[in-house]
């Protein structure tokens, strides 16, 4: 079966912090952290609750799971975490990293069942990265661009594969970078996804940020097309994918005002703290289960927990005609046709 919110979009991926968005050993300039702005609380779900509500939320098909934090590496409890989740029956366990102890874990993590990361590379200058992540030189003289290169290297050689580097393109800091690292994916012979970002109009960054640095990726998607031997658009918020004479891949991630993007959201979130949360761009419809489970609540209250955050879901852009439904349905599979 599958779960429908009102606005008739299936909910098939799980998204989790397993660390605070603040809690990071990069500063990088545009962090949105996550869509929560606030400094929020320090409890933490545990390993084991982590795995419980996953379970629970498998019985309406949801088996698409990526890790993200802040920096989940910086969990020293990440391997018990990915060795939990690895033993479920998931289609796909991913994480979103900047390559801290990736070098030296890559193998581990592909050992106890994760599949696949995307670490962030937002220029493959060492002194613009650096700038960009709010980074320097560590005590052997290396920078963290080093260490990001090697865990690059180290997730592609472990199986982690397709890598996908996670570029967010600003206006007179990366945009003229493109051919750069379409080179230096290339050297991974299509085991690396380059994937270009827009900077977040939402979240922590302020409005004055956003206007310096914004850039419009149409103009890129544009070029892209014109070099592009196959383009390819996926169901997860209609991003396109665009294949290049070289063999490289390079996704397109567009959110800004793009209501095809919100339309085509397959994912629920949940914060570090044990919330569900409908929306990034939102923080004021969490729905919190931590408190609730650890109280002993049963599976049947979790998962009406669960499905309060799945009837909260709301595009955050949307064409302007379209009209919810009066509550979510639960469907088979093969029953399900988009509105």
């Amino acid at each position: 079966m599958i779960i429908v919110d009102c606005y008739g979009r299936p909910v098939r991926g799980l998204r989790i912090s397993v660390n605070p968005s603040y809690r990071c050993n990069f500063r990088c300039i545009f962090c949105h952290m996550e869509g929560v702005v606030e400094s929020g609380s320090e409890v933490m779900m545990n390993p084991e609750e982590i795995e419980k509500i996953v379970k629970i939320l498998l019985k309406y098909n949801i088996r698409k799971v990526k890790l993200t934090g802040g920096e989940p590496m910086l969990r020293r409890d990440i391997l018990e975490i990915v060795e939990r989740l690895g033993r479920l029956d998931l289609e796909d366990l991913s994480m979103t990293t900047n390559g801290t102890r990736l070098i030296s874990m890559a193998k581990k993590l592909k050992m106890a069942g994760l599949r696949r990361v995307n670490i962030s590379l937002h220029s493959v200058s060492s002194e613009k990265y650096c700038w960009i992540t709010g980074t320097t030189k560590s005590g052997d003289g290396r920078t963290r661009y080093d260490y990001t290169i090697d865990a690059i290297r180290a997730a592609v050689d472990a199986g982690l594969n397709p890598v996908k580097l996670n570029v967010v393109v600003m206006k007179n800091v990366n945009q003229d970078e493109l051919e750069r690292l379409i080179e230096f994916a290339s050297i991974f012979e299509g085991k690396v996804i380059l994937q270009l970002i827009e900077l977040i109009e939402e979240g922590a960054s302020d409005k004055e940020f956003f206007n310096r640095y914004y850039y419009d990726l149409r103009e890129v998607e544009e070029r892209l097309e014109c070099m592009a031997v196959k383009i390819v658009t996926r169901s997860l918020h209609m991003r396109r994918q665009y294949l290049l004479p070289n063999g490289v891949w390079v996704e397109v991630v567009r959110p800004n005002s793009n209501y095809q993007f919100c339309m085509h959201d397959d994912r629920i979130r949940i914060t570090h703290d044990g919330k569900f949360k409908p929306c990034l761009m939102r923080d004021d419809n969490l729905v919190d289960f931590l408190t609730y489970l650890r109280a002993g609540a049963s599976e049947e209250e979790l998962e009406k927990l669960f499905l309060k955050a799945i009837k909260l879901r709301e595009p955050y852009y949307r064409p302007p005609t379209l009209k919810p439904s009066e509550d979510i349905s639960i469907i088979q599979e093969a029953s399900y046709k988009k509105r």
